[in-house]
């Protein structure tokens, strides 16, 4: 189970980091406000780029990094492997405050000894 939570933790690192990328590349050419003002991809835009970011790193794929023998399934309302992606991009994009809290309270542990 830890490992699990660590494994999203990573990827949602991972992740961050790559649209830092995504993001100065899509200014850099003027896209990104366009893409941003576009009524229903704009609100949702973290998330696409998510399941991109899923279908691309195949972290669903034959050697399943997420199937780690917890009888936990990533898949969402019976829809097979699209299902299993989606679900791996909503919980990329949900564990990104889960990390953030992770690293503060971290900081708090081993910063807070001192004082």
């Amino acid at each position: 189970m830890m490992a699990t939570i660590l494994t999203l933790i990573i990827l949602g690192m991972v992740f961050q980091g790559a649209m830092v990328v995504v993001d100065s590349v899509l200014d850099t050419i003027k896209v990104n406000d366009t893409l941003k003002s576009i009524p229903i991809v704009g609100g949702n835009l973290n998330l696409i780029w998510a399941y991109l970011f899923v279908l691309i790193s195949q972290i669903n794929g034959a050697n399943d990094v997420l199937n780690l023998g917890f009888g936990t399934n990533m898949e969402l309302l019976s829809l097979g492997r699209f299902g299993m992606d989606v679900a791996t991009a909503i919980v990329l994009v949900a564990f990104i405050p889960v990390r953030d809290a992770a690293i503060s309270a971290l900081k708090k542990g081993i910063g807070g000894r001192g004082d």
